[in-house]
């Protein structure tokens, strides 16, 4: 999402794996950093957000999880400073070459904090200054509905999810993320992504 604000170039890549929650992100992340290194590359899985930072991985979590209430605006400010909390560390990995591959970002937090109904100028405000995704790609197909987890804010309701998968199209229109078939066997889909990243890093 290189639009959001001026690229810093550094010798390492954030891709960025979109799409909506149980549609196979993290079993492809895995396989997508095992193909990077393979390829000669230093590579790292990164899940956001990232739970064990404090204040905000802790608030997100009860929110997600243990019910606790606030406005969806609210949430996806929270969303945001986890995302800067991190960016320190975010930024040491991309100096020293590594290839970060990472599942949700900024675009996550515009798709599932308009599908609750804010709107998108002011997401994309609230995340105008974090450091934007080298390469998008959005996984689109059905969800392995098995892997639901039980209590979570945002899995258990099909509507919701049903309008942020919408949405998440929509916006990979707009900031070129790049689609791929997600509803097919995970070696396929596998493949198709690294004709992707393959000669992207070879840029």
């Amino acid at each position: 999402m290189n639009n959001l604000q001026d690229q810093e170039e550094y010798p390492g890549n954030l891709i960025v794996l979109y799409g909506v929650n149980n549609c196979g992100k993290t079993t492809q992340a895995n396989m997508l950093v095992e193909s990077v290194q393979e390829l000669g590359y230093d590579a790292e899985h990164l899940k956001y957000p990232i739970y064990d930072i404090n204040p905000s991985g802790e608030y997100i979590n009860e929110v997600l999880r243990k019910g606790k209430k606030v406005s969806p605006k609210e949430l996806q400010l929270w969303y945001a400073l986890n995302r800067h909390q991190y960016e320190e560390q975010l930024f040491k990995k991309l100096q020293e070459g590594i290839v970060v591959i990472a599942e949700d970002y900024i675009g996550t937090g515009i798709a599932w904090g308009m599908a609750h109904g804010v709107p998108k100028e002011t997401l994309r405000e609230i995340n105008k200054d974090l450091y934007p995704e080298d390469l998008g790609i959005l996984l689109r197909g059905a969800r392995y509905t098995d892997a639901v987890e039980k209590g979570h804010l945002h899995e258990e309701d099909d509507e919701l999810v049903e309008r942020c998968t919408e949405i998440h199209n929509e916006l990979a229109a707009q900031y070129g993320w790049v689609p791929i078939n997600a509803a097919q066997e995970k070696e396929n889909v596998h493949k198709d992504i690294m004709r992707v990243v393959d000669p992207f890093l070879d840029l």
